[in-house]
């Protein structure tokens, strides 16, 4: 679900950032995919998995959700600006993508590293 979720979300982005369709239907699919993937993940399958896991899995987890909120929340705001409202060159549009993907990918390896650690420490003191 999460994987088709990505598709549709990244395919329809794509398409309008390309100018194979509309810009604002585009937009609002690929927003639509992205509530639908953190619907899953919060409220979801995601959530019930989660619950059965150590509390550093959890304290993960439900950190990387909220990096899945707001960290990803940049990219529709640089297609907004970009495409919607045209009010950014493709030099700052590319700078605020690539902000988006630094930010949110070191975050996400830095809570992944913060788990793993935290669960060694468990396995070696339990």
């Amino acid at each position: 679900k999460l994987f088709v979720g990505s598709l549709i979300m990244l395919i329809f982005g794509y398409m309008g950032e390309a100018g194979l369709m509309s810009a604002l239907p585009a937009f609002l699919v690929g927003c639509a995919a992205w509530i639908y993937m953190i619907f899953i993940l919060w409220f979801g399958e995601g959530k019930a998995v989660v619950t059965t896991t150590s509390a550093s899995v959890q304290t993960a987890y439900n950190t990387m959700m909220w990096i899945i909120i707001v960290g990803w929340a940049i990219y529709p705001l640089g297609y907004v600006f970009g495409y919607l409202l045209g009010t950014v060159d493709s030099s700052s549009l590319n700078l605020i993508y690539n902000l988006a993907d630094f930010v949110n990918k070191i975050l996400f390896g830095l809570v992944i590293w913060k788990a793993a650690m935290d669960e060694k420490q468990t396995a070696y003191s339990g």
